[in-house]
C-alpha cells in the first residue's frame, strides 16, 4: 500500500476522533470513502500504527557478520519493544513508528561508537599479536562491550496484539526474508581480558539526546538489566 495513502487515511482517522462532533463525523464519512475508494483490507488498517526505520550503519557488510552485531540489535530491540531485519547493506527496525525511529537512532549512535572503540582497542594490542588473535580479541572487546549496553538497558514489554501485528508486517513487507547467518568469535589467549575491558567500555557507551530529550525514553537507563 502506497505509503501517502496510508498517511492521508492517518489523518482522516486522527481527525475522526475530534472532539467537535460535526468534524468528526465529516472526518470519518470522508475515511470510509477513501478506505473504499483506495480498496484499503482490514489488514491495512490493523497495521497503521506499524511502520520501519531503515538504518544503513551495519557492523559489518561481511556476508556472515559477527555475532555481536545480533547482539546489539537484540539489545536495542528489547529496549524499544520492536524487531530487527539485518542483511549486508541496512539493517530495518519493525515496530511502532516512533519507537522504530528511536531504534535506528540508537543503533546509528551506538554502532558508530563501537566501530571507533574496536579500532581503537586493535590500536592498543602489542604489535606481535597474530592477526587471528587480534580479531578474535576485538570480537571478545565488542562481545563485552554490549554486554556492558545491556546492563544499561530497560526491556518494553509488548502487548500480545503489538507482537501479532509486528508479525503480520514483517510477513506482508518482507515474505522473503531469512534468519541471517552470524559469524562467532574464535576462542584465544587474553580473551576474558579483552570482554572485561569491553564492558567496562560498553558501560559508559553515550546517547545523544536528540531525538527524545531523555536517556529514558529511548530505554537506556542507569543500572537495570534486560528483562527486570
Amino acid at each position: 500500500m502506497d505509503k501517502n495513502l496510508i498517511e492521508k487515511l492517518k489523518k482522516l482517522l486522527a481527525l475522526s476522533k475530534s472532539s467537535n462532533p460535526h468534524e468528526a463525523a465529516l472526518a470519518l464519512e470522508k475515511a470510509q470513502k477513501f478506505m473504499a475508494e483506495n480498496r484499503f483490507c482490514q489488514d491495512d488498517i490493523d497495521l497503521l500504527d506499524i511502520g520501519e526505520a531503515l538504518t544503513d550503519s551495519v557492523l559489518s557488510s561481511a556476508a556472515t557478520p559477527p555475532e555481536y552485531m545480533g547482539w546489539l540489535l537484540t539489545a536495542i530491540t528489547l529496549a524499544m519493544g520492536c524487531k530487527a531485519l539485518y542483511g549486508r547493506q541496512q539493517v530495518v527496525f519493525v515496530g511502532a513508528s516512533v519507537r522504530c525511529e528511536i531504534a535506528a537512532y540508537m543503533y546509528d549512535v551506538l554502532a558508530r561508537q563501537l566501530r571507533k572503540q574496536r579500532r581503537d582497542f586493535i590500536r592498543s594490542l602489542p604489535k606481535r599479536t597474530l592477526p587471528k588473535n587480534r580479531t578474535a580479541k576485538a570480537d571478545a572487546f565488542c562481545e563485552g562491550w554490549i554486554m556492558g549496553v545491556n546492563s544499561r538497558i530497560q526491556a518494553m514489554k509488548l502487548s500480545s496484539r503489538e507482537k501479532a501485528l509486528i508479525e503480520k508486517f514483517k510477513e506482508k513487507n518482507y515474505p522473503s526474508n531469512s534468519e541471517q547467518k552470524l559469524r562467532q568469535s574464535k576462542r584465544c589467549s587474553g580473551q576474558s581480558d579483552a570482554s572485561n575491558a569491553g564492558w567496562k567500555a560498553g558501560r559508559q557507551a553515550k546517547l545523544d539526546h536528540g531525538v527524545s530529550g531523555s536517556a529514558a525514553a529511548t530505554g537506556l537507563g542507569e543500572t537495570k538489566q534486560i528483562g527486570a
